[in-house]
């Protein structure tokens, strides 16, 4: 009960934040308290229409309260006073009603409605005043459309209308659709732009023109699109743009400073590309023409010098890339490419404070970083970290260490074998080599991990793709505590192989694709999927030599038993936004893994653990589930781990002031065995079960947002618990702090 008056007073408190609003309103003047549109137009919603508003009221919390105005009231006159300076700061001045900006707004409501093709909208416009507040509201009467009766396009070459014709016509203007201003001119753009990446360098939007027909005495057009008269009538102009370019020479200037006539250049060939670099050269000419999809004496293509400016960005040790051209005495088209070299040397420090299960402790890592290893714009890694937290439950032994390093190199070249250049070049893909060591000292065991792998990423029509060619761990534990060997090694134990000396050789596919666009303020939804197996090679060749098995019926390596398994991952994440500063986030996650062949259960390392930060977040990490499985001791929480996970997380996001934004969020979720574990108890799943057992919680947050990072509390409440014996048990109607709250430290979003 007390969590909730807790709750009940920070929401009074808000309420009654929002009185006198108007304080700081001249007395001659309104407040503006709220906008809204109302529309019959099916193609122009409320929330397309609102970025032309050209005021906006102070911003709502929840639609509620305005915290940000509330603060700013709050503030006294004398502003010499630091807290009324620091009130106003992360306030927001009241936003005064202007009725000019209102006309304006009418104004250009009715011109995008006309661009949409309601060339007879109507936008009329109400006011309500109550206590020096106006409320606006814009009523959108859209009236008959006009509809495309026919769209054509004309240009007097037969090669050009073959090439357009035989395009995609997806984004074409189509007859009875609406007449839109907006389509038409990105159809011009898109025909401009197809024509170039065809070679035809010249052509431009501004040499299209259309007309427009709307002579038949009803809501219909006729449109063609052709060519500007003034074009028409110069015949070099039409003979340049209907020529297609070829690239000559290519110069790529590799250079530290502004060349200036006492800088000493040194210029190399290689493959029909000029090589200009000064005494200082910082790329060898290799990985530069590597990246530049642009060939010497090749068709000009528009998109490949997109896509040569994205390939040459992507390199960390570039900071910037200038392509120009310029036409050479025979009729080629000359390029320049000019790139600028970032900061090679960065040290980052990384301190983190950590809260598992309630106990404290803090983490420390420094990692150096070279961006141009070998000229060749490779990224060479190395850290150490380390981290400590107090135990105050476990007897004696009263703290957890660890430390550990790791040392890798990303290779900007996608360096797959039996693969020509051309390939490579288009992939445009890095691969990494990386090996690191990690010593884990607990109060029930200790235990090294030793890893190194190889891995591929790269990028396909906007997906990103990542394979771990090859990643291996071994993991070692030289000494453990007898209750830790009695309760998870015994012989009978169906889980001591997650605990024992094992070996992981696998490997695994990742993919991710976003629409998120450059607008911060549209919905965008994310996708990322993974795939991964382990053992299959060494089982094969196990079997293939006919090796005798160890006493648990296993293949070994080294004396060592190795795990084999297959696991994969699904997660999908949707923004809907409301307006620019308040959001709605959907996040779904599942998972599962299946041990076969040598082991019966999959690596502790890559099982399931429910509750955390970025999981259901009224439990703390490591104590939810499996299933309705019941945590009976101190280290239990070995057993609290899964094959299977389910994540279901809805968000509400709203900025409150300054750069404090709030959140409301309700998650639920579980983990699950795949077989029927006797020491996991209730964790089993079971298709006609499990969705009794998904926990569920609710909760709030605050986030700091420093635009290139995010720093967020949260507080979790438990609102179903499937472990519990009795209804109410499982259904939490009395709260209390110590058994059903969890609070959250962490960076960055949860997803």
């Amino acid at each position: 009960m007390q969590i909730r008056r807790t709750i009940l007073y920070f929401f009074a408190t808000m309420l009654l934040s929002a009185c006198s609003l108007t304080k700081y309103v001249p007395t001659n003047e309104r407040l503006l308290s709220r906008t809204a549109i109302k529309s019959n137009v099916p193609e122009a919603p409320a929330d397309v229409l609102e970025p032309y508003l050209q005021q906006e009221p102070n911003n709502y919390f929840l639609s509620l309260a305005r915290l940000e105005l509330a603060l700013y009231s709050a503030s006294g006159e004398d502003t010499s006073k630091w807290i009324n300076r620091w009130l106003r700061q992360i306030g927001e001045a009241p936003v005064l009603y202007d009725t000019t900006l209102t006309r304006n707004s009418q104004e250009q409501l009715e011109k995008q409605l006309g661009n949409k093709g309601y060339l007879h909208a109507k936008v009329n416009v109400v006011e309500k005043e109550k206590k020096r507040q106006v409320k606006v509201t814009y009523i959108v009467n859209g009236n008959e459309p006009y509809t495309i009766h026919s769209y054509q396009i004309e240009i007097p070459d037969d090669t050009i209308m073959s090439i357009i014709k035989q395009r995609n016509m997806l984004n074409v203007p189509r007859v009875g659709t609406l007449f839109d201003v907006d389509l038409l001119a990105e159809e011009r753009e898109n025909v401009a732009k197809l024509l170039r990446r065809k070679g035809y360098f010249y052509f431009q939007k501004e040499a299209l023109s259309f007309t427009v027909d709307s002579a038949l005495k009803s809501n219909q057009v006729d449109i063609v699109l052709g060519m500007q008269p003034t074009y028409l009538a110069n015949d070099s102009l039409i003979n340049r743009l209907f020529t297609k370019t070829k690239i000559g020479t290519i110069t790529i200037y590799d250079v530290s400073n502004a060349i200036t006539t006492n800088t000493q250049l040194d210029t190399v060939k290689v493959e029909g590309f000029l090589v200009i670099s000064d005494k200082k050269s910082n790329f060898t000419p290799k990985i530069l023409i590597a990246k530049t999809l642009i060939k010497p004496n090749s068709v000009y293509n528009e998109r490949l010098v997109e896509r040569t400016y994205s390939s040459l960005n992507s390199l960390q040790a570039i900071k910037y890339v200038d392509i120009s051209f310029r036409e050479e005495f025979d009729g080629k088209m000359g390029c320049n490419i000019v790139v600028t070299p970032s900061k090679i040397h960065s040290v980052a420090l990384d301190v983190e404070g950590t809260n598992s299960n309630g106990d404290l402790g803090m983490g420390m890592g420094v990692t150096y970083q070279n961006k141009n290893m070998f000229k060749g714009a490779e990224i060479f890694r190395v850290g150490v970290h380390g981290s400590y937290e107090a135990i105050g439950k476990l007897g004696d032994i009263t703290n957890s260490a660890e430390i550990g390093g790791n040392v890798s190199i990303n290779l900007p070249l996608f360096l797959v074998p039996f693969t020509s250049n051309n390939f490579k070049r288009k992939m445009g893909g890095t691969t990494e080599f990386s090996v690191s060591y990690n010593f884990q000292q607990r109060p029930e065991y200790k235990r090294n991990i030793a890893n190194a792998g190889m891995k591929y990423a790269w990028r396909y029509k906007g997906i990103r793709f990542s394979f771990d060619v090859i990643d291996i761990n071994y993991i070692y534990l030289p000494w453990m505590t007898n209750a830790f060997k009695e309760q998870y090694l015994k012989p009978s134990s169906s889980v001591r192989y997650s605990y024992e000396d094992h070996l992981i050789m696998r490997m695994g596919l990742g993919a991710s694709y976003s629409n998120k666009r450059n607008s911060v303020a549209s919905n965008f939804y994310t996708l990322r999927g993974n795939v991964s197996t382990a053992g299959n090679l060494l089982y094969g060749i196990s079997s293939a030599i006919g090796q005798t098995k160890n006493a648990d019926n296993q293949y070994e390596i080294f004396n060592i038993a190795y795990s084999q398994y297959v696991k994969g991952d699904f997660d999908f994440t949707y923004n809907h936004y409301f307006s620019k500063k308040n959001r709605l986030v959907f996040h779904s996650g599942i998972g599962i893994g299946y041990p076969y062949g040598n082991a019966t259960i999959l690596p502790f390392e890559e099982r399931y653990f429910s509750g955390g930060a970025n999981s259901v977040r009224g439990w703390s990490v490591r104590t939810l589930g499996p299933g309705r499985y019941v945590n009976t001791g101190d280290i239990d929480y070995m057993n609290q781990s899964g094959d299977i996970r389910l994540d279901l997380n809805l968000e509400a996001r709203f900025k409150l002031f300054w750069m404090i934004e709030g959140a409301a969020f309700i998650d639920a979720g579980n983990i699950w065995t795949i077989k029927n574990y006797e020491e996991q108890e209730g964790g089993y799943f079971q298709i006609n079960e499990f969705y009794k057992q998904i926990a569920c919680s609710y909760g709030v947050g605050i986030r700091a947002d420093f635009d290139f990072f995010v720093i967020r509390f949260d507080m979790g409440v438990k609102l179903f618990e499937p472990s519990g014996a009795t209804s109410n048990d499982r259904w939490r109607t009395e709260l209390s702090w110590k058994n059903d709250v969890a609070f959250h430290f962490a960076v960055g979003y949860p997803f």
